[in-house]
């Protein structure tokens, strides 16, 4: 299992983006549109990207 950082758009609630983070069961290394972050510092990625937690993504959900 992975860490990955996301941005996303806020469109059309605003003009605004923001950084999600995601733990990805099953999965590792690079994947298209997403920031690996399992070598990024916990401080790295607060303060960096401003995500405080990972939401799990169980591996069912996932596209093999």
């Amino acid at each position: 299992m992975s860490r990955y950082l996301q941005k996303i758009s806020l469109l059309p609630y605003s003009d605004g983006e923001m950084w999600t983070g995601w733990e990805l069961e099953g999965r590792s290394g690079e994947i298209d549109g997403l920031v690996l972050a399992d070598q990024l510092s916990e401080d790295e990625i607060k303060t960096k990207y401003g995500v405080e937690e990972f939401l799990l993504i169980p591996e069912k959900y996932l596209d093999a």
